[in-house]
């Protein structure tokens, strides 16, 4: 069990399970799952693990097309696909803001936002919902949970969901970083953070991602990454599915 994720997410979800708790985002787990058996079935597991950055894009090149395609498959089975028209009917009027990798939403309930995610900033799905639920970890206040998936001008996509709040103060790097480094992670560059310890990279902290609510810090839309060897960083703690 939980074979594609990395070791905190193993520990996280069996600590869930454990104790009975709620917080487990099924659709997320599900989806994770369908794109660890589908990179496990492909050929390009069957060769050496990528060690460098050309390898690691090929990988991802071969297995990307597979997990959309299982994962298209299991949610038009589950009620969870939305037809590209559907969905402009029914959110594109609501639009609120755009981003690299998303475009986002108000939901009809107003107290949420939608999120539709291209998942740019991952060579791969899996990567993708690792990070969601990795979130869910870290910043539970603002985690994400996943509602559907469609295509937007023919480029599969995600549709995740988020508590919506009215946030005006963007967290200057000097509130985020000292948080971070309490919490085993050191600045890189610009607001990026690495903790050696648990093989994870934080990514795009910056005063428009991350907020100050009363005195707390809000991590709206951090980029996680798990640490893989191709990425040549300390090699501590290292996510090698499907390889090992």
């Amino acid at each position: 069990m939980d074979e594609f994720f990395p070791q905190i997410i193993r520990q996280w979800l069996g600590e869930q399970r454990n104790s009975g708790n709620e917080n487990i985002d099924t659709p997320t787990e599900q989806a994770a799952n369908i794109c660890g058996a589908s990179q496990t079935a492909s050929a390009a597991a069957k060769r050496t693990e990528p060690l460098n950055r050309k390898e690691r894009t090929q990988f991802n090149a071969a297995v990307r097309p597979l997990e959309e395609s299982a994962l298209t498959a299991w949610s038009q089975a589950n009620g969870l696909w939305i037809s590209e028209q559907d969905f402009k009917e029914q959110y594109f009027s609501r639009k609120i803001g755009a981003g690299a990798e998303q475009q986002v939403y108000l939901h009809q309930n107003g107290r949420e936002v939608i999120k539709a995610n291209t998942g740019t900033y991952h060579g791969n799905w899996l990567e993708f919902f690792n990070r969601l639920l990795c979130h869910a970890i870290f910043f539970p206040a603002t985690k994400y949970t996943t509602v559907g998936f469609t295509t937007i001008d023919e480029t599969f996509t995600v549709i995740i969901q988020q508590q919506f709040a009215l946030l005006t103060e963007g967290a200057a790097r000097s509130a985020v970083e000292p948080y971070l480094n309490q919490h085993g992670f050191s600045r890189t560059k610009n607001d990026d953070y690495y903790n050696p310890v648990l093989g994870i990279i934080l990514e795009d902290l910056h005063d428009e991602n991350v907020f100050l609510l009363e005195e707390q810090l809000l991590f709206i839309d951090p980029v996680i990454y798990f640490e893989t060897v191709d990425m040549a960083l300390d090699k501590n703690v290292l996510f090698r599915f499907p390889f090992g």
